[in-house]
């Protein structure tokens, strides 16, 4: 009988310890860290609101309203691809009738990873399609969502993260991007996506960048980085590189292009590499338990402690 109110009682301080100690370093954000890559009437600098105190400091510069179309992907469960635009609404939420999220099937983002992402937006239609190669042949996956009211002043590049939140681990994104390409396709309305991967050579090209000439992390301050150390053009690896995670300081990045975009139908193309990414820990503490799990550990803890009391108290009585 000792024995087993011995063991009852080893077992129940060893199950307290497992859940203290992943319950204790559980404390993760509500939100996953996110990589916004697309084009806005925003730039880095200009939305008050989230800065420190603002109103949406908390929530990230995405919810500062601007016009946009964009692609993101963020650390939450299968770590998905999303198409984003708006049109006077924050960054990933549509317009007043439109959520203007979709999420692109089949895919799961995993690390070492490189895709080829071909935006294309024409009229009120927005297509994502991720590509396995630089010739945009091989189609991985694309969704098409119906845009229902225009975005415009389309005249920043951005690469943004969700961030804002005080400083935790909700996952992070290391990556970089490299070889954007965007076309003026106004004079092309009758070509169909399947012709376009074959006839860039005479598309209107209206920006290019593969970073190969600059000297400096910002490209001789072409570049806006409000992080540097999150946000950086690698100059000795000629691409532009990000790590994506909740530091609760909102980090951005911008380019200015010389006009706005204002084509009812264009292009961009970009090259996308995922080196390491890293899931929202999703209430998990150090020792990586599932909350439910947690739960049940606990109740385990707590029946075998009652039962060695009432050992405990029988022993006492005889």
């Amino acid at each position: 009988m000792k024995n087993i109110v011995i063991s009852c009682l080893i077992l129940s301080i060893f199950l307290f310890s497992i859940y203290i100690t992943d319950r204790v370093t559980s404390e993760n954000p509500d939100d996953a860290a996110n990589i916004i890559i697309g084009i806005s009437s925003v730039d880095s600098n200009s939305c008050s609101e989230c800065m420190i105190d603002g109103e949406f400091f908390e929530s990230g510069c995405k919810k500062c309203i601007q016009d946009s179309i964009s692609f993101r992907m963020k650390t939450s469960q299968d770590q998905p691809i999303i198409s984003n635009w708006s049109k006077d609404k924050g960054m990933l939420y549509g317009d007043t009738n439109c959520s203007g999220q979709e999420i692109l099937p089949n895919i799961s983002v995993k690390d070492d990873q490189k895709f080829w992402i071909q935006m294309h937006k024409k009229n009120m239609k927005y297509t994502l399609t991720l590509f396995e190669e630089e010739t945009f042949s091989k189609k991985i996956s694309s969704m098409t969502s119906s845009i229902c009211s225009e975005p415009e002043n389309l005249k920043f590049l951005r690469i943004s993260m969700n961030d804002g939140k005080p400083k935790a681990n909700g996952g992070q994104i290391n990556g970089f991007i490299d070889n954007i390409k965007i076309y003026d396709l106004s004079k092309k309305n009758n070509i169909e996506n399947s012709e376009l991967n074959d006839s860039y050579k005479n598309l209107n090209l209206i920006f290019s960048e593969d970073f190969s000439y600059c000297k400096t992390n910002t490209c001789e301050n072409k570049w806006v980085l409000q992080n540097s150390e999150k946000f950086f053009i690698n100059t000795n690896d000629e691409n532009f590189e990000f790590n994506s995670e909740i530091t609760g300081t909102n980090d951005y990045a911008h380019y200015e292009f010389s006009k706005y975009i204002t084509s009812n139908e264009w292009l961009m193309n970009l090259e996308l590499q995922i080196k390491e990414i890293e899931e929202h820990p999703h209430g998990k503490g150090i020792l990586n338990v599932d909350p439910i799990f947690r739960v049940i550990i606990l109740a385990l803890a707590i029946m075998l402690s009652i039962i060695t009391i009432i050992f405990f108290i029988k022993n006492k009585m005889y």
